[in-house]
C-alpha cells in the first residue's frame, strides 16, 4: 500500500459528488508516488503521483504546513496530456476549480457550503480572454436549486443581468435609459421656465414705462 493510499484509507472523503471524485486508485494505470518534503526533511509538502508508463501526472496532493496529515488541496491532471483540468481545495470551506484543457485557464470555480461539503452555495464562471468573473450562481440552502443567477461584464466588471428565482429578469440598461429620459425633460422644462420668466419680466418693464438705463445703475 503506498503512502498516499493510506492517508486515503485514514482520511476518507465525505462526500458522493461528482465534481470532487479523486482518480480512481483502482484504475488499470500503473502510478509511481514522488514524495517531496519540506526543508525540515521531516514534513511532506506534497506527494505526486504519476503514470509509471508515460511519467505524465495524474495527481498531486498538497499538504497542510503544520499538519503534514491534512491535506490542503488536490490537483488533478488529466492522463492523456498531462494538464491540470481540477483542482480542490480545502482550505477554510471546500471548493473546486476547473480549467479548460487548451488555455489552461480556469473557467468555473463551485463553492460548497461551509457547514455541509455536499451542498453548492455558488458556481463562478470565467471569462476565457479575460479570466474575469462573467456569471455567478447563488445556491438555496439545499444546495441544489438556483436561487440568484447574476451575469457580469468582463470589462467593467459591472453587473448586466441577474435573474431571481422567480426567474424575473432584470436588464440595468433599460432602467438606466428610462432614468435618463427623465432627467432630459425635467431640464427643458426647467429652461422652459425661465425662458418665460424673461418674457413676463420685459413685458413689466415696458408696462411700467421703465429705461433700461436706469437698471443698470
Amino acid at each position: 500500500m503506498t503512502l498516499l493510499n493510506a492517508i486515503h484509507n485514514a482520511f476518507p472523503e465525505q462526500t458522493n459528488s461528482s465534481h470532487l471524485q479523486l482518480l480512481d486508485n483502482n484504475s488499470l494505470t500503473q502510478t509511481k508516488e514522488e514524495i517531496v518534503y519540506r526543508k525540515n526533511g521531516k514534513s511532506i509538502d506534497r506527494i505526486m503521483e504519476v503514470d509509471a508508463v508515460t511519467g505524465l501526472r495524474l495527481r498531486t496532493t498538497h499538504f497542510d504546513y503544520f499538519n503534514d496529515k491534512k491535506v490542503r488541496s488536490i490537483d488533478e491532471y488529466d492522463k492523456f496530456t498531462g494538464k491540470k483540468i481540477r483542482t480542490i481545495n480545502y482550505v477554510l470551506y471546500k471548493s473546486v476549480d476547473e480549467y479548460d484543457l487548451e488555455t489552461g485557464k480556469k473557467v468555473r470555480t463551485i463553492n460548497f457550503n461551509i457547514k455541509d461539503e455536499n451542498k453548492i452555495s455558488s458556481i463562478q464562471e470565467y471569462d476565457l480572454e479575460t479570466e474575469k468573473i462573467v456569471k455567478i450562481s447563488i445556491f438555496k440552502r439545499d444546495g441544489k436549486t438556483i436561487s440568484i443567477i447574476k451575469s457580469i461584464d468582463p470589462v467593467t466588471e459591472k453587473v448586466t443581468s441577474w435573474i431571481n428565482n422567480q426567474y424575473t429578469d432584470c436588464q440595468k440598461q433599460k432602467h438606466t435609459k428610462a432614468v435618463s429620459r427623465i432627467y432630459e425633460n425635467i431640464k427643458t422644462s426647467s429652461t422652459q421656465a425661465k425662458k418665460d420668466d424673461i418674457a413676463r419680466l420685459i413685458d413689466n418693464l415696458y408696462s411700467n414705462k421703465l429705461k433700461f438705463e436706469v437698471l443698470r445703475t
